[in-house]
């Protein structure tokens, strides 16, 4: 589930959603609902995406992504690319 495998797909891993919310997500900083529907907007409502994850997979990918030092988060819960200097 965390990385692509034979039977999981790379925009079904953790690891191949993150790369699709870091597209997103640039070097904005922003909070997680207007993330999940720049999201939507982007791989879901165009159907870029066979299987494209639920809310609850983007949360736990959003998780994967802190854990693993990709994203970090400001006092006031706004999220943003841990290696891009972001306005935060």
């Amino acid at each position: 589930m965390i990385l692509p495998d034979k039977y999981i797909s790379n925009s079904e891993s953790l690891l191949g959603i993150s790369s699709f919310v870091l597209s997103v997500l640039k070097a904005k900083t922003l909070p997680i609902e207007t993330i999940w529907k720049d999201f939507q907007k982007k791989y879901i409502h165009t159907m870029k995406l066979k299987n494209p994850p639920t809310y609850q997979k983007f949360i736990l990918t959003i998780n994967f992504m802190y854990i693993a030092g990709m994203v970090n988060y400001s006092e006031n819960g706004m999220i943003f690319n841990e290696n891009i200097k972001a306005h935060h």
